[in-house]
């Protein structure tokens, strides 16, 4: 029996209106939670003081934010903490089948859940455990998982040369894996993405594939805009042209994080994964354009960089808020100190983090158990986050025309632009 045509239409407007009203309600929080976030203040002179309370009675000492990507990451290394006893290891597989380790820690009653996404760190997700053990202690089920082929796979036997790295075109499609994988998890609800460095920008690209089927809202810190343009901005010398490229920062990291870590070459780690996945270098980095891709993001996402990150140029920024215009759910804010990826200001970041996902995850906003209290001493005097910030003013065309010419071959073109 079919509907007369205008009750059909009708339900048509009906839907409409209540999608229209659904998109203008998360924008209104998207707002809200925005303008919490730019009220914090934040110091960036911060200075870490007694325990980091998410580890419970192990006593674990707050540290500063850098410590966290360096020595902090290391197993075994006096301010490396150890993972809370509520946290399991566990594995499972991308959607290509490249396995994953990492850390998961569940609440015994409903909650939202958060996936800690790392960065191009040697040991992977335990570069994230003070971030992890925070968001459990504020009552989200976590997932702090490794990308693949990073050292704990290497060490597994579940990476190179099975499984290679590709610097964010793989490593997105396993932070996807990651959310199903905390979804399918009992009494999650909502998952939320946050991710730092190497791992913000596979947070856009993550978002942008999953396109709101698991992840209901995401938050990153100083990701490469362009995976190609952030190599090429470490060129020795600067704007150069094939065969007088040297990358001599990214290949001391590639050295240091790309298994079987017998290569400093960042063309030869392109080149090697390029066969393993049916294509070369070009083609990899055509698909880690950040920038371009967080146009196809349909949840909230909210973008964070620092004007004196040593690693990630401040221009990235600028990339980021010229593709962002018109959005309603999306922004870019830049600080003027903040380093790189965890910035100064330990106690502002973890409130910045859990105003958002507070706001912006039903499950969370719903829930008295989840809570915005950072789990670390706060600095005195510091000004608003919002009072602290480098304008951005940048459209699609200035931020296309930042892109770099592709590293391995300079004559080839830029692949950010395909």
């Amino acid at each position: 029996m079919r509907l007369p045509l205008a009750i059909v239409f009708a339900l048509v407007l009906a839907a409409v209106a209540a999608s229209a009203a659904v998109a203008a309600d998360t924008a209104s929080k998207y707002r809200s939670a925005v303008s919490q976030i730019l009220a914090q203040p934040y110091q960036p002179n911060y200075v870490p003081q007694g325990y980091d309370t998410a580890f419970g009675a192990a006593n674990v000492l707050n540290a500063f934010p850098a410590q966290d990507y360096t020595t902090g990451s290391i197993p075994g290394s006096p301010d490396a903490p150890e993972w809370p006893p509520w946290f399991r290891p566990v594995q499972f597989k991308s959607g290509d089948g490249a396995p994953l380790l990492g850390e998961l820690a569940l609440h015994t009653s409903d909650a939202p859940g958060v996936v800690v996404v790392h960065g191009f760190n040697t040991h992977g997700y335990t570069s994230v455990i003070r971030w992890a053990a925070m968001l459990y202690a504020n009552g989200y089920n976590v997932l702090a998982a490794d990308q693949r082929d990073f050292s704990f796979e290497h060490d597994a036997g579940l990476g190179y040369p099975a499984w290679q790295q590709t610097f964010g075109w793989k490593e997105s499609e396993d932070v996807v894996a990651a959310g199903r994988y905390l979804a399918a998890q009992r009494g999650t609800k909502d998952i939320g993405l946050v991710g730092y460095s190497e791992g913000g920008q596979n947070t856009v690209l993550a978002l942008a594939l999953d396109a709101g089927k698991v992840f209901k809202a995401g938050i990153q810190f100083s990701g490469p805009a362009d995976q190609d343009t952030q190599i090429y901005s470490t060129a020795v010398p600067v704007g150069c042209a094939t065969p007088f490229c040297t990358y001599p920062v990214t290949d001391a990291l590639v050295q240091l994080v790309v298994p079987p870590y017998d290569n400093a070459d960042v063309c030869v780690a392109l080149a090697r994964a390029g066969t393993l996945y049916g294509t070369d270098g070009f083609g990899i980095l055509a698909h880690e354009t950040a920038f371009h891709a967080q146009q196809r993001v349909k949840v909230p996402l909210l973008n964070l960089y620092s004007a004196d990150d040593s690693l990630v140029p401040a221009f990235e920024a600028q990339m980021m808020a010229g593709y962002e215009v018109g959005n309603a759910l999306q922004r870019t804010l830049e600080v003027t100190r903040g380093e790189h990826a965890y910035f100064y200001d330990r106690w502002w970041q973890q409130r910045a983090i859990l105003l958002y996902f507070k706001n912006l995850l039903p499950a969370a906003a719903g829930s008295a158990k989840v809570t915005t209290t950072p789990t670390v001493n706060q600095t005195s005097d510091g000004l608003a986050f919002g009072d602290q910030l480098v304008p951005l003013m940048a459209t699609k065309a200035s931020a296309d025309a930042l892109l770099a010419p592709y590293i391995c071959d300079t004559s080839r073109g830029k692949p950010g632009a395909n």
